[in-house]
């Protein structure tokens, strides 16, 4: 794909599709613990939403931003609009999004894990993947790739601006709910074909400099994924 293809993929995809489903899964939890308010519920978070997209209008810097800002204002505005549903508790309020959004993620994803099968490198074969797929996520991101070690690929995630628009808001513990998004594809990292299992070491959310994600190699085929996110 072209570097406009995959800026268009993340306009579609992260802008459109995944709050839209992010909000069905919303939807069928009001459907069980709110029926008679979930309609209306729903209505006041995609205006909600449309609110803070028109008031942070300024912050993206290009059409991957846009779509950045799409979902974290969907996001935002059910939070702000669940906190009822959660008596008020915020924290309960963010781990209930950080579960609907990685069941929203759950679909096929672009990130070529078959060839994580060619074991002589499989560091090269993630960093390929993801490095071809960076134009969809834009300037308002810094990546950075580290293969210092033989047995690690490190990527290190300098600014993101998913935490630039809760930070906006104030609520930067919310952010960790946008980071649902890169625990859904290092758990999809098999350790049983691969080789190699993915954690999360650090996270700007929680107040670390960086969000690092590693690969690493390991000999066990049930090698869990560890995050410092809980």
């Amino acid at each position: 794909m072209t570097e406009r293809q995959w800026e268009q993929e993340s306009r579609w995809t992260m802008g459109r599709v995944v709050p839209r489903d992010l909000l069905a899964v919303v939807g069928a939890y009001l459907h069980r613990a709110h029926p008679t308010r979930r309609a209306y519920l729903l209505a006041v978070i995609r205006r909600r939403a449309e609110e803070m997209r028109e008031e942070d209008a300024d912050l993206p810097v290009d059409e991957p931003a846009q779509a950045a800002l799409a979902l974290s204002a969907t996001v935002l505005a059910a939070h702000e609009t669940l906190l009822e549903a959660f008596d008020g508790d915020g924290r309960a309020t963010t781990r209930f999004l950080r579960e609907a959004l990685g069941a929203a993620l759950r679909r096929p994803r672009d990130i070529p894990f078959g060839a994580l099968g060619r074991r002589e490198d499989p560091f090269g074969a993630i960093e390929d993947a993801c490095r071809a797929r960076s134009p969809a996520y834009g300037e308002h991101f810094d990546v950075r790739w580290d293969r210092s070690h033989p047995d690690a690929l490190e990527m290190r995630v300098e600014r993101c601006a998913f935490l630039d628009f809760f930070d906006r808001h104030g609520v930067r513990e919310v952010t960790t709910v946008m980071c649902a998004w890169d625990a859904h594809w290092l758990r999809a990292v098999d350790p049983a074909v691969s080789g190699l299992r993915g954690e999360r070491t650090s996270a700007m959310s929680l107040g670390d400099d960086a969000c690092r994600f590693r690969l690493v190699r390991t000999d066990d085929p049930h090698a869990a994924f560890t995050d410092v996110i809980g």
